[in-house]
């Protein structure tokens, strides 16, 4: 007898696609029929519940994006385990009337083929200085800080597909990288990789080399936990929305989300691409420290 094979893992990048053109239009009859009835939201660390929730995102849209996006490019797409994670590159004409660009990590979490998370972090520095933010009341939600309650279970021992590999690659990497000592990790990168922290991007080992050596600096006592909540991987690039929890060089007790896209190349790491809740961090540290070090 001719055993059926395995069913192949769902594909929601389609429908995210589908979600997003009408998440873009700011109308909640549009985008609506996407979301279960209580989904969740985050900006950045900022999580609130509920549609309304949505739709005071997208009011606030209507608002500060009044010609709409220019273009929304989508540099990554990587699907798994419920969840779709996209990189996207942003450029809009703002309600400041200011050329803006900027970079997106998203992770949407698909139940049923409708959104029930939606995970969006940007790098905030950037958006602070284009819109004209004076335009938007106070929330009627703040929100709490809060990281998301998925937790991502990361490859098992005998999987040997290359989705899995580049996840180990990748783990392994970060493991040495978050020690903050180059001898670990440098030969864990190709001879010259990129690197992108938000807007910011830079090329060469000297530039993980310098992230280290900043985070001898902000985190003198390490760094105390990680959480995966997302981990996805097409065996080219692994995306996986992360928490660190730390004490700084302030003494302040640190938590916050990282979108973190990573390109894989004969087992070694040739691009990063990292955005982080510049608000949370902003409080965190005191930037300064790393110029007098």
């Amino acid at each position: 007898m001719e055993q059926a094979e395995p069913p192949t893992a769902r594909d929601d990048r389609p429908r995210v696609e589908e979600y997003r053109a009408a998440f873009s239009t700011f109308d909640p009859a549009r985008y609506g029929p996407f979301l279960v009835d209580e989904p969740v939201y985050h900006a950045g660390m900022t999580m609130r519940r509920g549609r309304g929730a949505v739709d005071a995102n997208t009011g606030a849209g209507r608002v500060l994006y009044p010609f709409g996006a220019l273009r929304s490019s989508v540099r990554r797409a990587v699907a798994g385990d419920g969840w779709v994670a996209e990189l996207i590159e942003r450029e809009a004409v703002t309600n400041a009337d200011a050329y803006y660009e900027n970079v997106y990590t998203m992770f949407y979490e698909v139940v049923d083929g409708r959104i029930a998370t939606q995970v969006e972090m940007l790098d905030f520095r950037v958006a602070a200085t284009q819109f004209d933010l004076s335009a938007l009341g106070p929330p009627a939600d703040p929100g709490v800080q809060q990281v998301p309650a998925a937790v991502a279970v990361p490859p098992a021992a005998d999987d040997d597909t290359p989705e899995a590999a580049a996840i180990r690659v990748v783990l392994a990497f970060l493991d040495d990288y978050l020690a903050f000592v180059p001898d670990r990790f440098v030969e864990r990168l190709v001879a010259d990789p990129g690197h992108q922290v938000g807007m910011t991007r830079r090329r060469g080992r000297d530039a993980y080399v310098a992230m280290a050596e900043a985070g001898r600096i902000l985190y003198p006592e390490g760094i105390a936990g990680r959480t995966h909540h997302v981990l996805v991987s097409d065996g080219v690039t692994v995306a996986t929305l992360m928490s660190l929890r730390a004490r700084t060089h302030l003494g302040v007790d640190y938590e916050n989300l990282y979108g973190i896209f990573v390109d894989v190349h004969d087992g070694r790491v040739a691009n990063l691409v990292e955005v982080y809740d510049t608000r949370v961090a902003d409080a965190a540290f005191d930037l300064s420290a790393l110029s007098r070090s």
